[in-house]
């Protein structure tokens, strides 16, 4: 169960994973042992899945939007999430949407071009941001 000091934890390391754990309970008013520990624990149960890093991007950002074989939505899902950070399950129009970030728009090209091409995906929709 997440109390309001894990969730302040998580705040705190959603604003700068680097965060050490004795600032953490700094903050929060524990010890470092009690921060180490609470983390371990949202670990341990999947609240934190991992820590990453955010990079400033300069190329192209996009969401690819997919629409599925009701079949093979759970295994395409299980596949591409070990390949893309970002994927999220809708429901609606879509099923599935992919978050990339790439060098150039002819890699995003190329990650769309590869996805069509994949067995189960039925159709794709490409969403370029703006900068």
């Amino acid at each position: 169960m997440v109390d309001g000091k894990d969730w302040a934890i998580i705040e705190l390391l959603r604003a700068n994973s680097r965060i050490s754990n004795s600032d953490i309970g700094r903050e929060i008013n524990v010890s470092e042992g009690t921060v180490r520990k609470r983390i371990q624990k949202l670990r341990d149960e999947g609240v934190i899945r991992k820590f990453t890093v955010v990079l400033h991007n300069e190329g192209v950002e996009g969401i690819i939007l997919l629409r599925t074989e009701p079949k093979k939505s759970k295994e395409l899902t299980s596949s591409l999430g070990k390949r893309f950070d970002e994927i999220y399950e809708f429901t609606g129009r879509f099923d599935l949407a992919i978050r990339v970030n790439c060098k150039s728009l002819e890699e995003l090209n190329a990650i769309v071009d590869e996805l069509r091409n994949t067995d189960g995906i039925k159709n794709t929709d490409t969403l370029i941001r703006l900068h």
